[in-house]
């Protein structure tokens, strides 16, 4: 068996750290983590070992060589070619021959039984066996779902919440046949999940996940790096320390002075200087070379070679990259981080979370609650759950904010901007326009109104990326959408926030800098569009009247693709015509129909779906939120109702298609054509599809959301449906699914009777804390 390493991109989440070093070179335990993998390679027999090398490769090369040293031959294998290419393809399968491949990043650390997959993979003769472990925290992994005998049936990838019952983590460690690579055949970039194995699923080749038992850390961040020394300190993670104990709990190479206090478990490494009556740990990792002054207490903290504590400093939950320092009588609170060659000066606090670039240094006396970089700082913006980023204006939403999301946005390389609403608005949409120029990006202006114009405009010229600012007195709402025209999917919210959040930005010289364009759409050309690709029929259709009251620009689009189809449209409403409204900036339909019923957005949607199955394509798409009456009518017609999470990328094209169902103007104007190619009343309508009453209810979470929602779907033994738990009892539907911002679980409940309906949202509302109370016990 050979085995291929991958390095891996320089980690932005290891800033500043990995500013000048590679995560895979990032010291733990006096030894870069790629080389714990090797060892883990090594002791499971595995010797021919090729390295892919991506940023800083030099750092690798220089360090292990060829690999004697270690026992091990190691080849190396630079970005060109890159693996996921023809040329890398043709270098993997000559260099492979005909034997088994192990795949494995080289910036992780595990201590899994390699020789017990290598057995699992041959005994069921399987192209592929993908390395799965147990997991409650799922939020940034891909999983894989398998059936009884270890076959891979279906990947959810980086899900939206924390997927129910599914909680196998894909390790990205693969075993592949020698058949199975030598069957590649690739004309672009690929990567072995998206390419590899969902073509494997295709085509029914032998696809297995092999469930292992031991520790498996992705080091995402500092915190998880922290954890990983930690867990490796109590004998979570089996990791060659190296070192003899000196006492239960204590490694270290020298006896340790009389004078200092050492709480296990502790691991110190070479020439380690310790002050008179300091107090080291629990959890405490000291490399070479570093000191400790006198009457410092440094607990669950990681200092890397050469990094200094000074007398009475304060350390906890801190991490001192190489030769930084914090002085006399600093304090240093949870999830620091220093540079390499940073300082904290003398009586200086840093708060929690604060990080220092390399050669910075925070005055003395300060109090820093910001990082310290050489790059533009920004607040912390984070998305809602329904994918909009919200705040007010002048208070955590301000220019600054803007021109650091502009230059995230920047690196799409074209960016549509548009705003409304008032001089805010505008000013903010300046302040992002200048921070995506800054970025070398093309910034796309134009005259649009309103948030769903916005999201046309993106599908229509698929532009990557579109921002839409909408101002509601001192209320700001910023809308992003894709080339799709749908909201940012939740992989790419967690880009920005993080992007945002590490307070990085890249920057352009002036000869580079992007150009500004106004871009010749109006709002005419929307509602032009919206009537064309969403009415109904060729020929003319019969006048009706229609009622849309309210000024906004979504209402004011909503009314003018009405009168291009073809009704009278009044301001007001009276008994006998139907009268809609928009909200959400346009994204969203309400309705009233001929005798003052009104209809929600829940009750809108069946409508449609009816339409598209006796009008259109036959087929639909929705939401996983969206009520179960959807699903009714499409059985009705021997169809599935595909929903985004459960369904994937089929159901994410077929409702980017469909813009009737997310659009207010492009839905009025369907529904609209359909009554008058039958004559039917919205009222009618409503009538034929099924009624629900629907009940909301957010019930708050002490307990990890995923670990609860596991415990909930192994109660009602059902499998994933999406992102949450959709259960059928009786007549009614319930569906449970967890927030992103906040520990909690939102119900909805829904039911033929009103009744009923409160009961099931209270009755699963009880079982939510329930499950939560038997986790706890």
């Amino acid at each position: 068996m050979k085995a291929i390493v991958m390095t891996g991109r320089t980690e932005s989440q290891f800033k500043p750290c990995s500013l000048e070093l590679p995560k895979c070179m990032l010291s733990l335990f006096g030894r870069p983590i790629l080389e714990h993998i090797l060892l883990l390679l090594r002791k499971h027999g595995i010797t021919q070992v090729c390295v892919v090398l991506y940023d800083l490769p030099q750092a690798v090369i220089s360090h292990f060589g060829n690999g004697s040293h270690l026992g091990m031959t190691l080849t190396y294998l630079s970005e060109d070619p890159l693996p996921g290419t023809v040329e890398g393809l043709d270098f993997f399968q000559k260099w492979l021959g005909n034997e088994t491949l192990l795949v494995i990043n080289g910036d992780i650390v595990c201590d899994f039984d390699l020789s017990r997959a290598a057995k699992f993979h041959l005994g069921h003769s399987a192209d592929a066996t993908l390395l799965l472990t147990s997991s409650s925290s799922l939020q940034s992994h891909s999983l894989a779902e398998t059936d009884e005998h270890g076959r891979i049936i279906r990947f959810y990838e980086k899900p939206f919440w924390r997927q129910t019952n599914v909680n196998q983590v894909n390790t990205g460690i693969y075993l592949l046949s020698e058949t199975i690579l030598h069957s590649i055949a690739c004309s672009q970039q690929f990567d072995f999940l998206n390419d590899l194995f969902y073509n494997m699923l295709d085509t029914g080749k032998n696809l297995y996940g092999c469930s292992m038992n031991g520790y498996w850390n992705s080091l995402e961040n500092w915190g998880s790096y922290l954890q990983c020394v930690t867990d490796a300190l109590s004998g979570k993670a089996n990791l060659e320390l190296e070192h003899t104990q000196q006492s239960p709990g204590i490694w270290s190479l020298h006896p340790i002075p009389k004078d200092v206090t050492i709480i296990p478990p502790c691991w110190l490494g070479k020439q380690v200087a310790l002050g008179s009556g300091c107090l080291i740990g629990p959890y405490t990792l000291l490399e070479s070379g570093t000191e400790i002054g006198p009457r410092a207490l440094v607990q669950r903290s990681v200092l890397l070679s050469g990094s200094k504590a000074g007398r009475r400093s304060t350390l906890h939950g801190t991490i001192l990259c190489p030769n930084s320092a914090a002085e006399q009588d600093t304090v240093l609170h949870e999830g620091v981080v220093l540079g390499d060659g940073a300082a904290a000066k003398e009586r200086a606090v840093l708060l929690d979370g604060v990080r220092i670039w390399n050669g910075l240094t925070a005055p003395a006396g300060s109090r820093l609650s910001c990082s310290l970089s050489n790059q533009a700082q920004s607040s912390l913006l984070t998305f809602s759950d329904n994918g909009i980023i919200q705040g007010r204006l002048g208070e955590n939403i301000g220019p600054e904010g803007l021109v650091a999301i502009g230059s995230v946005l920047g690196t799409m390389k074209s960016v549509a901007l548009g705003h409304w609403g008032g001089m805010g608005a505008r000013m903010l949409a300046q302040a992002a326009a200048s921070g995506a120029a800054a970025t070398g990006a093309a910034v796309l202006t134009h005259d649009l109104e309103c948030a769903a114009q916005g999201a046309w405009l993106a599908q229509r010229h698929q532009f990557p990326i579109s921002l839409f600012i909408q101002q509601e007195g001192n209320r700001i709402f910023l809308h992003f959408f894709g080339k799709d025209g749908l909201p940012l999917e939740r992989f790419y919210q967690q880009k920005l926030e993080q992007a945002l959040c590490l307070r990085e930005f890249p920057r352009v010289s002036a000869r580079r800098m992007g150009e500004t364009e106004r871009l010749p759409v109006t709002s005419a050309s929307y509602c032009a569009d919206a009537v064309h690709r969403a009415r109904l029929g060729k020929g003319s259709l019969r006048t009706l009247t229609a009622a849309v009251p309210g000024d906004r620009p979504e209402e004011r689009s909503l009314r003018r693709c009405l009168e291009l189809l073809g009704c009278t449209v009044t301001d007001c409403w009276h008994r006998g015509i139907p009268a809609f409204g928009a909200e959400h900036g346009g994204t969203v339909l309400t309705a009233q129909d001929e005798r003052g019923t009104l209809l929600e957005p829940e009750q809108l949607l069946p409508i449609l779906c009816l339409i598209e199955m006796e009008n259109g394509s036959g087929q639909v798409a929705v939401p996983d939120g969206a009520s179960a009456a959807c699903d009714l009518v499409t059985a009705g017609f021997s169809e599935q109702c595909l929903r985004l999470s459960r369904d994937g990328t089929k159901a994410k094209k077929l409702y980017a298609s469909q813009p009737w169902l997310w659009d207010a103007a492009f839905a009025a104007v369907r529904i609209m054509s359909r009554m008058s190619l039958t004559g039917e009343s919205l009222e009618h309508l409503a009538a034929k599809t099924p009624r629900f009453s629907i009940r909301k209810r957010e019930v708050y979470l002490k307990e990890e959301q995923g670990r609860v929602m596991t415990e909930l779907a192994r109660e009602h033994n059902l499998s994933s449906d999406g992102e949450g738990l959709r259960i059928r009892t009786g007549n009614g539907w319930v569906y449970l699914v967890p927030l992103i911002r906040r520990s909690s679980v939102r119900i909805l409940a829904e039911s033929p009777d009103m009744e009923l309906a409160a009961e099931l949202c209270d009755l699963y509302a009880n079982r939510v804390l329930r499950a939560q109370r038997r986790i706890k016990s």
